[in-house]
């Protein structure tokens, strides 16, 4: 990766970046602290002065994670309307669908990883998905849904993390612009 490697960040960022590159690429448990060193231009043994442990990089990655879907909060914030901020969420992940289809859900698939080490990494990975559900939730009720806010913010998250694993899957991007129009239809009759 050789952003990272020209990249004028410090060591600890470049290690991040290239642990979060790598979890996401080959899952957390495939990238060793030899890989992620070397994806970083860092020397393997300056690793360990930024992380003592596996975990500790471990809940950087899920930390850079969280930090992402935060920016994407803020620019989404900025958007007029709860409808539209829920459209352009759709819209983002479908613009992702190259991606996910090599690689999988960014959130999604990182989440499910740490779920089944279990532990200390499995309770930190929960808010991946819970955040944005949180937040749909909000959308939803902004529009004024009511009680059913929180089953409109499953059905979309549902909607767009299921057609993210079909994708990746069947390897078919353009399975999330099917589910992308249900979705968007479905908002319109709100």
């Amino acid at each position: 990766m050789a952003a990272l490697k020209s990249s004028k960040s410090g060591k600890r960022e470049r290690l991040v970046e290239a642990a979060l590159e790598l979890a996401y690429r080959d899952g957390f448990q495939a990238a060793s602290i030899a890989d992620i060193a070397k994806e970083a231009d860092v020397p393997v043994g300056n690793v360990y002065y930024y992380f003592k442990t596996r975990d500790q990089i471990g809940d950087a990655v899920i930390d850079a994670r969280m930090a992402q879907f935060e920016s994407l909060r803020g620019r989404l914030e900025k958007l007029a309307t709860p409808k539209e901020r829920l459209v352009a969420f759709i819209d983002m992940t479908v613009g992702n669908q190259e991606t996910v289809a090599a690689r999988g859900c960014p959130f999604g698939s990182l989440a499910a990883e740490f779920l089944k080490l279990g532990g200390h990494l499995a309770g930190k990975a929960r808010p991946m998905l819970a955040d944005p559900l949180e937040w749909m939730e909000a959308q939803f009720r902004q529009m004024g849904v009511g009680d059913a806010a929180f089953a409109c913010a499953v059905h979309l998250e549902a909607g767009l993390r299921g057609v993210s694993l079909l994708t990746q899957c069947t390897g078919d991007p353009k399975l999330m612009e099917i589910e992308a129009a249900q979705l968007r239809a479905w908002l319109d009759t709100l």
